[in-house]
């Protein structure tokens, strides 16, 4: 009898302390380790911004236990982050836990719109904690992959060169004529190329140039929205063709 009541004392207790862990917030269901821990609350994030304004994105990082106090939470830039220091500004002043909170809002600033690539891939900001602080195992670091926003259309541009690379150029122009982007000069050998474009709403006309008149066989060329859309397809032609498009 002695042992059926201790099980229930016990029990008691037991079903106290989950009430009292799942009132705090979901950083406490699945806490294992010292009682004071940091966390990211997500692993990754994308942050794309334009040109035309500064912008912020929100990093949200959490400790596991409650203060009355403001704490200043360590996060350091990790040595993995492939983004460069002008693609982005982190304000520190933002990384602290008020008091009597578990969570800070940890503010990353646009940079230099001209850095970013500008094929559409994304360059990463890789956060962490800095040493000497406890953090929960499968929490311990947050990806901001940095790149180019559009308000408009994105339309990938990919090509893949025949073994003469430096024959080939391009246009793209608008409905009035105006060249909105052109080729660099390639070097013989390069497999391939990718560049993404933003474009508004209107007509278009890509040209593909071979300065040695046979074209681009054996390899190919296509303009394609992201969801895979194909615009322009192309491989064999002369010395130069146009390929006529629209964007809604």
């Amino acid at each position: 009898m002695k042992n059926f009541r201790f099980s229930i004392f016990f029990g008691l207790i037991i079903s106290s302390l989950l009430v009292s862990c799942s009132s705090e917030d979901d950083n406490y269901k699945s806490f294992s380790g010292p009682q004071d821990a940091l966390l990211f609350n997500k692993s990754a994030s994308t942050f794309e911004f334009t040109a035309a304004a500064s912008a912020f994105t929100e990093v949200l990082v959490s400790s596991t236990t409650v203060s009355n106090v403001d704490r200043v939470v360590p996060v350091v830039v990790s040595p993995f982050t492939t983004a460069t220091a002008i693609m982005y500004s982190i304000d520190m002043s933002t990384a602290v836990i008020p008091a009597g909170q578990t969570t800070a809002k940890l503010k990353i600033n646009s940079g230099l719109y001209a850095a970013l690539p500008t094929d559409g891939s994304a360059k990463q900001l890789v956060l962490v904690f800095g040493p000497n602080f406890y953090a929960l195992p499968n929490r311990t670091n947050h990806v901001v992959s940095i790149q180019r926003g559009c308000a408009n259309t994105k339309v990938n541009l990919n090509i893949a060169f025949d073994p003469y690379a430096s024959e080939i150029s391009w246009l793209l122009k608008n409905a009035s004529n105006v060249t909105v982007a052109s080729s660099s000069p390639y070097a013989d050998g390069l497999g391939s190329f990718t560049t993404q474009f933003c474009l508004t709403p209107g007509n278009y006309t890509f040209i593909m140039n071979d300065s040695y008149g046979d074209g681009i066989a054996p390899g190919t060329y296509n303009l394609k929205l992201t969801d895979g859309t194909t615009l322009v397809t192309g491989s064999v032609f002369g010395s130069t063709i146009s390929h006529p498009f629209t964007i809604n």
